[in-house]
């Protein structure tokens, strides 16, 4: 053999040996080692550490009381934070109806939880009937003069604890649009004789209602008159909005002389 042809031969064999170094096991090996210190990093980098924990849909519970029952998130991994555990914990309070937990990358967790507590009271002939915040009936009571529970006149069937107080899907989701009026707390009494005709009670200003009917529109424009009423100082007696598309407000005309002589 030549010595042209041997040098040739020594420089295939190198070339085999340093294709042997990548062999497909090799690379396989080498992507799984450079995944591992990846996943690694990642559950130790801070920047994957919760820091913000916003909780949303609580009236009774304090913010506080609802942070002990999510096993301290505060700096734990959002990936490895177990919310089955949280949400199971949050169930055992008899005041939560419902709770779901959101996580969102890198830090964030969000917290929504459905209270269910008394609300209102409602007679029926000769007895009264404590009614959570759902619609759902909770109790019999004789304590009718509870002050604290807004008082619901004129419901049409008997109550059964454990059920809604109605049927009427639309009127229990009114119940629960009403509850997020800025003015929500000061509402006293609403008056369901007539579902064509609903009358609410807020701050001694008989409201007439009227129907179901565009009943989210009808509140935000509640609230907006309410407001411009308390901005005024105005003592208003009455608002309708059931006699066409602008509210009519019915007010004390010693009110209105009080508000000329400030200005």
């Amino acid at each position: 053999m030549s010595k042209k042809n041997r040098q040739k031969n020594k420089g295939r064999k190198k070339l085999k040996r340093k294709q042997k170094l990548f062999t497909p096991f090799f690379v396989i090996f080498l992507i799984i080692v450079i995944a591992a210190i990846l996943i690694v990093n990642l559950f130790r980098h801070d920047y994957y550490k919760i820091s913000q924990v916003y909780i949303k849909g609580n009236k009774i519970l304090s913010n506080d009381q609802i942070l002990s029952k999510l096993n301290n998130p505060m700096g734990t991994n959002i990936i490895l934070y177990d919310e089955k555990e949280s949400i199971e914990n949050l169930k055992k309070e008899k005041i939560i109806k419902s709770a779901k937990i959101e996580k969102e990358l890198p830090d964030k967790i969000i917290v929504r939880v459905k209270e269910e507590y008394p609300y209102m009271i409602a007679r029926y002939k000769k007895d009264s009937y404590v009614i959570a915040n759902t619609g759902k009936v909770l109790d019999k009571t004789v304590n009718e003069e509870n002050n604290n529970l807004l008082k619901i006149k004129g419901i049409k069937n008997k109550p059964e604890i454990g059920k809604n107080f109605t049927d009427k899907k639309n009127l229990i989701k009114f119940i629960d649009s009403i509850q997020k009026l800025k003015y929500a707390k000061d509402i006293k009494e609403i008056d369901l004789e007539n579902y064509n005709e609903i009358g609410i009670i807020i701050n001694d200003i008989q409201i007439n209602f009227g129907d179901l009917k565009n009943y989210n529109y009808k509140l935000k424009l509640l609230d907006s008159v309410l407001k411009d009423i308390e901005n005024k100082k105005i003592k208003a007696y009455s608002i309708s909005l059931n006699k066409g598309k602008n509210p009519v407000v019915e007010v004390e005309e010693k009110s209105l002389d009080e508000k000329d002589e400030n200005n």
